[in-house]
Order: C-alpha cells, then sequence, then structure tokens
C-alpha cells in the first residue's frame, strides 16, 4: 500500500511527515480555524473537504501587511495561501517582489562573501598594513564612483 494515498496535503512520502501532522483517519472529523485577520464567527459544518488543499480552497486564507522597502517606505502586500508550499519560506518570498529582490541580495552578497574569503591574494594583502590600506581606498573610490553615477 503506498503511504501517501490517504494523507493529506501533497506529502512526497510518508516518513517525511513530521510526527506533529500524522494522516487523519477516515472516522475523524478535522477543525480548522481561518488564518487571517477577520474577527472570529460562530463555528460552522463544512463537509466533504478531505484534504488540506480543499481546506485551503475553501477557506482561502490570506494576510495583508506592510512591508518596508530599502528607501524606509512601506508597501502593502497580500498573502493569499493555496498550497502548504504557500507557508514556506520559500513560498512567501515568490509572492513578494520586495522579498523576491532581497532574497536576491542576499544571494549575491552570500556569493561575494564566498569569493573573498576564498581569495588567498587578498588574504594576503590584507594582513600587510600598506596593501591593506591600497585595497580599502580602491574599494572607496569604486563606492564613490557607483553613488556619483546613481
Amino acid at each position: 500500500m503506498n503511504p501517501t494515498l490517504n494523507m493529506p496535503g501533497a506529502w512526497a512520502a510518508y516518513k517525511d511527515i513530521p510526527p506533529s501532522l500524522s494522516p487523519i483517519s477516515q472516522n475523524k472529523t478535522l477543525y480548522v480555524g481561518k488564518f487571517n485577520d477577520e474577527l472570529l464567527q460562530e463555528p460552522d459544518a463544512i463537509e466533504g473537504l478531505e484534504s488540506v488543499n480543499d481546506v485551503l480552497e475553501h477557506y482561502k486564507p490570506e494576510v495583508t501587511l506592510s512591508l518596508f522597502d530599502q528607501e524606509g517606505a512601506p508597501v502593502v502586500e497580500t498573502f493569499e495561501f493555496r498550497r502548504m508550499g504557500d507557508f514556506s519560506q520559500e513560498g512567501l518570498v515568490e509572492k513578494s517582489p520586495i522579498l523576491l529582490e532581497l532574497s536576491e541580495q542576499m544571494r549575491n552578497l552570500q556569493k561575494l562573501d564566498r569569493h573573498l574569503r576564498s581569495n588567498k591574494l587578498l588574504q594576503t594583502a590584507l594582513q600587510n598594513p600598506q596593501a591593506k590600506t591600497i585595497v580599502l581606498d580602491m574599494i572607496q573610490q569604486m563606492i564613490d564612483e557607483i553613488d556619483q553615477a546613481s
């Protein structure tokens, strides 16, 4: 028997499921709350929702919030959750232009950091005070050129 057939959501394999999310037996009832900023209403029984995807499609959870761009200006974004992956970091980032841009900048900085740490010539130059001063002056000149171009 394939352990993924009777499972809620889109789990790849039974062994990947955290212990807190075990499969729900067919003879049990699942209670679900709305994951949004609306006030709670009286609970209602919804029949026929057999998977997490069915629940997400029925309730269409979403949240609207303010993020800040690089200049510090607030930008209002609405995040909709239509699959379990939308709750993950990657799911949130792919839905937000601001988070996508910040994620790309972070990847570029991490790549630059790896290059600088593995550059033996630069490491040797930074140990010599005179060479270090020259490198720092050169970097400052590049920063000034970039600032003037903007």
